[in-house]
């Protein structure tokens, strides 16, 4: 009695111990992702904006949340394709914890959402503590998983403050259905199968990556009949969590409800009669004859899994997603030319891997073998996830800030494995010191986190590539929301799409999310021809008519921005009025008249013209730029004494290439809309490439004629500046810039700028 009485004890002592562990561990977690609370507080982000759009929706109808509209993804303005799988559980959450604060409206929800991002990294410690725990009952693999999540640099950059992460959410609860499900088939307890249908179904609705988890369950299954772990214990708490799971998502209001599809419902219920067919095999078939057991399996599902392909393909069903067909076929998106244009489509290199999962990223590989050893059906989910996240993320890195919760339990769980064998040797000295290089390293991922996290959010920099703050698309979204018509379109770039919609609240052609490629290809056909042929694109293709000051109309806006430069006499405090569009080359050091775009410029010279089909040589004159480089070297290549300043210039030139216009670009709507809105502001707007180049400074350049548009009229000019050198004589804005749709003579009272 006296011995159970301090085992007892033990336990408790061991428990308390963990859980102030874990604790102080979460909160090292929310300390990193709360440093973004140093800058103004606003949702992070892009889709983060319709997240919380959404949730303001369904609080409003008081958690009701089949009254959020559906998103625009079809071709305007015929119709609307409803497909909320992948924004309606996250907001859903989000309204319901806000409803008890409903008397504060919409600044509950904003609240709610701002904690949300410190829930979710406190949360993600414990869930990946949980789940390498229930695997190994090891205390150390455990603790290193979760310090893992705690200093991930690939969960900081879109975890801060007001970050809204679905996939990341996603991956939390995906960890905690592991660690239920682990439980119910050690213990034999089915029961405890039915509690993780909880976390699963939260899973399935906050992120949408239903397809890649259900899919995931049936290769884990087939991998744990051809190990013949299979038992009915197994069977069991597997079949009760895929009900409950699919049962709780029949409530959902889009397209993963019960028995939707072979990609939900009905799939966790094949992933069940799958489990119990083995066992009915194996008790019917001869002894002799049951090691083919797995293998007759494995051939008569994938007959099936090939039937049913051939038969969607013959009726003309796509029955792989082109997104998850990028992954698996990489040379595919390099087809799509909209793939091609988005940073999180490209594959990443090795390198950037390393930077966002550290040495995890290698010592998961010896968490995949100890669970191909002897892991049960929920280590090996856990390992097909991982597996297949992993190469996901390499070639799509859209999935890093959700591969990261599978990454850290598989690291914590081959520390587990490596020191358990280095203990079977007999050495303590060994295992100190593998743990004392992995602690360095998880220092390094700190820093990293902490840097990522130590930046305003995308909105507040207005998009720019650095970390200084800058108000311009707020000062130009809060126009279009006070000045325009509440039944106003706007059109943009997509990237800028939520923003648009949510914080200028019109709506909106494109949007981060549209999945009509050709309505976007129509958007960047607008920019980059004339005036005349985006008139008729406005008029025939989206059927609206130039604004004459008939209130029946609807008027149509057209947001767009870049940097400009302003350069002004060394030592003086007055502009002249040349402006350069573009960012200096060299920000911080001599202005030598050569510009960049990391906006709207360069995303027509780059990814508009591959959307839209057309050859870049027809807008950018890259003799120009060859021209200008071997002048360069031939006037100061030559001399030794300037070499190295030629060398300067000749980098300069080639990454201005994207200002060598042709007289084509110079035509485009996209250029006219940038000269004539400095114009308008009362600048004069120098010609790229035309100006007097020297080790020194810069002369001369051509002055562009005066822009008038007789279908687009500026309304509002957003400048804020972002960076001044007063030493060198120049100053850098970012400017967005609000036109709208006119009839040619029509006057817009009252224009703003």
């Amino acid at each position: 009695m006296q011995s159970i009485k301090s085992v007892s004890r033990v336990l408790r002592k061991t428990t308390l111990t963990d859980m102030i562990l874990v604790s102080s561990i979460a909160l090292v977690s929310i300390l990193i992702r709360a440093i973004s609370a140093d800058y103004p507080l606003t949702i992070n982000g892009f889709d983060s904006w319709y997240l919380f759009y959404n949730a303001v929706m369904i609080a409003q109808a008081h958690g009701n949340w089949y009254a959020v509209p559906p998103d625009v993804h079809a071709w305007y303005p015929w119709g609307f394709f409803i497909e909320l799988d992948d924004t309606i559980g996250l907001p859903f959450i989000v309204a319901l914890l806000s409803l008890p604060f409903s008397s504060y409206g919409t600044n509950a929800v904003y609240t709610v959402t701002i904690f949300m991002d410190i829930a979710l990294a406190g949360l993600g410690v414990a869930a990946a503590y949980l789940a390498v725990d229930g695997i190994t009952k090891s205390r150390v693999g455990a603790l290193i998983a979760a310090i893992v999540v705690a200093v991930s640099p690939a969960l900081t950059y879109k975890n801060i403050i007001g970050g809204l992460p679905k996939d990341s959410w996603g991956g939390v609860f995906v960890l905690f259905t592991i660690y239920l499900l682990n439980y119910a088939i050690e213990k034999k307890k089915p029961l405890y199968g039915a509690i993780a249908g909880v976390p699963l179904f939260l899973a399935e609705i906050s992120w949408g990556g239903y397809t890649y988890i259900d899919l995931s369950l049936i290769v884990a299954a087939f991998v744990l009949i051809l190990l013949n772990r299979n038992d009915i214990n197994t069977a069991k708490s597997f079949t009760l969590m895929g009900v409950v799971t699919a049962f709780l998502t029949s409530f959902a209001p889009n397209n993963i409800g019960f028995m939707s599809g072979l990609a939900h419902g009905f799939s966790l219920l094949l992933v069940g009669l799958l489990l119990f067919a083995d066992l009915y095999l194996k008790e019917i078939i001869p002894k002799e004859l049951s090691d083919a057991r797995p293998m007759v399996l494995t051939s008569i599902l994938v007959l099936i899994f090939v039937l049913a392909i051939v038969g969607l393909s013959f009726l003309g069903i796509t029955p792989i997603p082109a997104r998850y067909y990028a992954i698996v076929d990489p040379f595919y998106q390099f087809t799509v030319p909209i793939d091609r244009t988005v940073a999180e489509y490209i594959p990443q290199s090795i390198s950037s891997m390393i930077q966002d999962f550290g040495v995890s990223l290698f010592i998961a590989i010896i968490g995949i073998y100890y669970i191909l050893k002897s892991g049960n059906l929920s280590a090996l989910w856990l390992m097909i996830l991982g597996v297949v996240s992993i190469y996901g993320t390499s070639e799509q890195p859209y999935l890093f800030n959700y591969t990261a919760y599978m990454v850290a339990p598989l690291a914590g769980i081959g520390i587990f494995f490596i020191i358990s064998k280095l203990k079977d040797v007999g050495s303590r000295l060994i295992p100190i010191m593998l743990l004392a290089l992995v602690g360095i390293s998880l220092v390094g991922d700190a820093a990293s986190a902490i840097m990522a996290s130590n930046e305003p959010n995308a909105i507040v920099t207005s998009a720019s590539p650095y970390p200084v703050l800058n108000y311009a698309w707020v000062n130009a979204l809060d126009w279009v929301n006070s000045n325009t018509p509440p039944h106003s379109f706007i059109l943009s770039w997509w990237d800028y799409g939520y923003w648009d919609e949510v914080i200028g609240n019109r709506s909106v052609i494109d949007e981060n999310n549209t999945l009509n490629g050709t309505q976007i290809k129509l958007m960047a056909e607008m920019f980059l021809n004339n005036e005349s042929f985006a008139a008729n694109v406005l008029e025939n293709d989206f059927h609206i008519k130039p604004y004459n000051g008939s209130p029946n109309q609807v008027p149509a806006y057209i947001l767009a921005y870049d940097a400009v430069t302003l350069a002004y006499s060394s030592g003086s405090s007055s502009f002249s009025l040349d402006a350069y569009i573009g960012y200096p080359v060299d920000m911080g050091g001599p202005f030598l008249g050569y510009t960049t775009s990391l906006g709207d410029i360069g995303k027509a010279m780059g990814a508009m013209t591959i959307i839209a089909g057309y050859p870049i040589s027809e807008y950018i004159n890259s003799t120009l730029v060859s021209q200008q480089i071997s002048a360069i070297n031939s006037t100061y290549g030559a001399n030794p004494a300037t070499a190295s300043e030629a060398q300067t210039l000749e980098s300069y030139i080639a990454n201005s290439y994207v200002m060598a216009w042709t007289s084509k670009a110079y035509q485009s709507l996209i250029v006219q809309m940038f000269i004539e809105a400095l114009q308008d502001e009362g600048f004069q707007v120098v010609a790229p490439f035309t100006t007097s180049f020297s080790t020194t400074g810069i002369s001369g350049g051509k002055i562009l004629p005066p822009v008038h548009l007789d279908y687009f009229q500026p309304v509002h000019i957003a400048l804020y500046p972002l960076y001044e050198s007063r030493a060198y004589g120049y100053i850098v804005y970012i400017m967005v810039m609000v036109y709208e749709f006119t009839q040619p003579g029509y006057v817009i009272p009252n224009s703003s700028s």
